[in-house]
């Protein structure tokens, strides 16, 4: 089966079930964080998506220790959902692609910005600007590159 396929189906269902409960910017933000540890420690991956020995528990507590905090509600259902399909080979996708609907849905922007030198306030006056001519929350990463 089509990774990309499976990624979108589970990330849909993920969002539907955030927007119920109303819980979506702190599954977003811990998505976010859990899809970064994920992809900066390849071991903790690797745990998740191809150990099926690990039982659910260990994997929630992996998951937990990578985040530093425990697992929203809707999170640690999703995990279970995804152990029990067994569907955990897909789930750093599942992760990418929820972050990037829950964008859309939220009217969220996501960007870049590069500057030669640190530039104090910069940041916050191009995420005001680009909001007040799109209307979407603008979140800008920065990054110094001399």
């Amino acid at each position: 089966m089509n990774a990309g396929i499976v990624a979108s189906r589970y990330a849909k269902a993920l969002l539907k079930f955030v927007q119920e409960t109303g819980n979506g910017d702190k599954v977003y933000a811990q998505a976010g964080v859990l899809a970064l540890r994920m992809q900066e420690i390849g071991q903790l991956r690797d745990y998740i998506e191809n150990h099926s020995e690990i039982d659910y528990q260990k994997k929630i507590m992996l998951l937990e220790a990578a985040l530093g905090e425990p697992l929203a509600m809707e999170l640690t259902r999703f995990v279970g959902l995804v152990i029990s399909r067994r569907r955990t080979e897909f789930f750093l996708r599942m992760l990418y692609s929820f972050l990037s609907l829950y964008r859309e849905a939220s009217n969220i922007k996501v960007g870049r910005l590069v500057t030669a030198l640190p530039a104090e306030g910069l940041k916050e006056k191009m995420e005001e600007l680009f909001h007040e001519r799109t209307g979407a929350e603008v979140r800008l990463e920065t990054k110094v590159d001399p």
